[in-house]
């Protein structure tokens, strides 16, 4: 038994993405330990009615999104903490406006 996957180029803005195999959702359903199967080593997108309404990832590759949104997320945090130093803005200053909006 094997999944009815078709593999199609995938659009990003002007790039072209890895191509990703798409599985309609009622073969996912009807072959679930076999989608888990191949989901558990490539991205599988699901379509119902010709849309694609989601995807199954590889926890490695979850892992590997976690990991790149906590770094955007760090840096992010960085550039808005060096902009406030830069305009002078100190933890005793933050502290003192955070107190004005909600008294302890």
């Amino acid at each position: 038994m094997h999944l009815m996957c078709k593999t199609t180029p995938r659009r990003q803005g002007l790039k072209l993405r890895k191509l990703m195999k798409t599985i309609s959702s009622t073969d996912a359903r009807q072959n679930f330990g076999l989608f888990l199967d191949t989901g558990s080593k490539e991205i599988l997108v699901v379509k119902r009615q010709n849309r694609e309404i989601g995807a199954f990832i590889p926890m490695k590759e979850l892992e590997k999104l976690q990991k790149l949104r906590d770094r955007e997320f760090k840096k992010a945090v960085k550039a808005l903490s060096d902009e406030a130093q830069a305009n002078g803005l100190t933890e005793e200053k933050l502290e003192a406006i955070l107190s004005e909006i909600k008294p302890s």
